[in-house]
């Protein structure tokens, strides 16, 4: 790793970052006591987006390995002849197409894609915080929506407790971040800053803001198959309630009774914990992964939704043309309850649409998720 000593300071505070973003518990059934997993044994390589794209504005994207560290000189095709190569720090400037839509991004050998949506360019705006996250997990990435950011990542600055955040991907209207391992936990302020413009620099700050962290602990690190186990998820750093998700690997191993991955919610309060029983199907190692699960982010923009439905109707085959009339007729009864909608959507996407009709498709999917 001695190299990591030439490369440029941000590439070092980026790397220095990311090597602590997971946190997993893993556990030998027919050995000792759960321990503590090194950092990214369960990721898997990924591209991460803004969730928001303004049309023909600079934005930057990055590309995680599968240890969860930034790889460099990785190629992601933006679909047509366009291609962008990650630099040291793992990230890539873009430009947004365009066009509104769909913009989809994809590994060059072809091991990991994302999407994000493309949105028309509004008027100049000051620099605003519209959504952040009341709850941030110090080992995971948060999303801030806005106006006024740069497209440009290093142009930005996000701060937590006074701790500069890493920022990966960045967009006009949207910042995803990583907080700074040493963040301490509990009430802060989250910071947003943005060079350039007539006054040099700008910043805001959100409401109060709970950095937390997700502990996982079990009482029985070793069975015989068919015996039960508990696991324990603690939050730290906060009393309200979390949802979380805790993924078991391999799925052989155990079987969580809420299913593979597993949904839970704290109590709240002084022990702000919950418990999940599992049974041990065959003996050997598995680890787990928990991550927080971000709340919606208000009620969504079902109007936006709907155009998107609209033009998928426009261009559908014959044989979806009557299903995406049925989610727009879910949408018209049930506008502040878009769950039967974006369910149906999802059974859609498992097809695997084509061309405009599917990134339509996709569009109204992002839009009636509302997450981070």
């Amino acid at each position: 790793m001695a190299e990591r000593e030439h490369l440029p300071l941000a590439a070092r505070a980026l790397a220095i970052v990311l090597a602590c973003a997971t946190a997993v518990v893993v556990a030998d059934a027919s050995g000792p006591a759960a321990r503590q997993a090194q950092p990214g044994a369960v990721q898997h390589a990924s591209i991460v987006l803004p969730p928001v794209l303004v049309a023909g504005k600079p934005a930057t994207l990055a590309v995680l390995d599968v240890q969860g560290r930034p790889a460099a000189s990785t190629e992601v095709s933006l679909g047509g002849d366009v291609v962008v190569t990650t630099d040291a720090t793992g990230r890539a400037a873009l430009t947004a197409p365009e066009a509104q839509g769909v913009l989809v991004a994809k590994l060059v050998n072809g091991t990991a894609e994302s999407s994000t949506t493309v949105v028309a360019a509004p008027a100049d705006a000051p620099l605003r915080i519209e959504s952040a996250p009341r709850l941030v997990l110090l080992r995971d990435r948060f999303t801030i929506r806005g106006a006024g950011f740069h497209g440009a990542a290093d142009e930005n600055r996000v701060l937590l407790a006074g701790e500069p955040a890493a920022i990966l991907a960045a967009s006009p209207a949207a910042i995803v971040a990583l907080p700074n391992p040493r963040t301490p936990l509990g009430d802060t302020q989250l910071r947003v800053e943005a060079t350039g413009g007539e006054t040099g620099a700008s910043g805001v700050e959100t409401g109060p803001v709970s950095v937390i962290a997700l502990e996982l602990t079990s009482g029985r690190a070793k069975g015989q198959p068919g015996q039960k186990g508990e696991i324990r998820v603690d939050a730290l750093g906060t009393d309200r309630p979390v949802d979380f998700e805790v993924r078991a690997l391999p799925a052989s191993r155990i079987d969580l009774a809420k299913g593979n991955p597993a949904r839970g919610r704290t109590s709240g309060g002084a022990t702000n914990s919950a418990t999940l029983v599992f049974v041990f199907r065959e003996p050997g190692e598995f680890s787990l992964e928990v991550r927080q699960v971000p709340p919606p982010l208000g009620l969504p923009d079902t109007e936006a939704a709907r155009r998107e439905l609209e033009e998928a109707r426009r261009v559908a085959p014959a044989d979806q043309a009557k299903h995406v009339e049925h989610v727009i007729d879910l949408l018209d009864k049930h506008p502040q309850d878009v769950t039967q909608a974006r369910d149906a959507i999802e059974k859609m996407l498992a097809k695997k649409p084509e061309g405009a009709f599917g990134m339509h498709l996709q569009a109204a999917w992002h839009i009636l998720l509302n997450r981070q």
